[in-house]
């Protein structure tokens, strides 16, 4: 039996002795084993919603093509089989792009999202802020005093009151920041509008609650408080095998 007609068979029948032993199943995560493997496959419903290509050559390897329904949140994805011994030793998964947007939901900050936020620096995932300066040149940095500020902002204090970033937001407030944890895989956009305060109890609240070390390169309190009104607010808090979990989509305008 060739590699097609062996990827062919295990499709149709998902038999248990076509699989190695040693088989794994590496997407986002790895799984390991032949009963596992065929008990990830078998108790999922993207493997059985999916509607498969005719197992195809790629190289030594077999890959096969299996797209969802229209208006599922993937588009579908994209098996790779590898072979050993008459044998399937190995399955790589990756996705493919398109599929329905998540609803939006209206834009509140949830508690988990807030803690995220807060505690990014002491977690050592601080956030990354992208504007565009006054030549068009989009500009990143990382940003330790980022905080949340209520349910639909977030705040910055920004230590250097001459420096290009508040300049940059006077003529162009539209700026992005980004989370990202590696060994969770949380991942979140956030994107808004930025704007100094001047008021003394926003400032006070935001040089009060940012951490202590970044409070200490700014003892003298010259710094300038800076607010993003959120306009849209995406990303997930985490990968399974599958994908995105916890996925979130936030916008301002949604329900109203």
């Amino acid at each position: 039996m060739n590699g097609i007609e062996l990827v062919g068979q295990f499709l149709q029948s998902m038999r248990a002795e076509l699989l190695a032993e040693d088989v794994f199943f590496q997407a986002l995560a790895r799984i390991s084993g032949r009963e596992a493997v065929l008990r990830h496959l078998t108790g999922n419903d993207v493997y059985r919603k999916a509607a498969w290509s005719p197992p195809q050559a790629d190289g030594e390897r077999v890959k096969v093509t299996g797209r969802l329904p229209a208006g599922s949140a993937s588009a579908g994805l994209i098996l790779v089989f590898e072979l050993a011994g008459g044998r399937i030793s190995a399955i790589r998964q990756q996705p493919l792009f398109g599929g329905a947007a998540a609803p939006a939901a209206p834009l509140k900050l949830t508690e988990e999202l807030k803690s995220l936020v807060d505690n990014a620096l002491a977690t050592r995932h601080p956030m990354i802020v992208a504007y565009v300066d006054a030549g068009g040149q989009p500009i990143l940095s990382f940003r330790g005093s980022t905080q949340s500020f209520g349910d639909e902002q977030l705040a910055i204090w920004v230590r250097n009151s001459d420096g290009n970033f508040l300049s940059a937001i006077a003529k162009n407030p539209r700026v992005a920041l980004m989370y990202r944890d590696e060994d969770s895989k949380a991942t979140y956009q956030f994107q808004g509008r930025a704007r100094v305060s001047r008021d003394e109890e926003v400032r006070r609240r935001i040089y009060g609650k940012m951490a202590q070390r970044e409070r200490d390169h700014d003892a003298a309190r010259t710094g300038v408080a800076l607010l993003i009104d959120l306009d849209r607010v995406e990303g997930f808090a985490g990968m399974s095998p599958d994908g995105p979990v916890g996925k979130v989509r936030m916008l301002r305008e949604a329900g109203k």
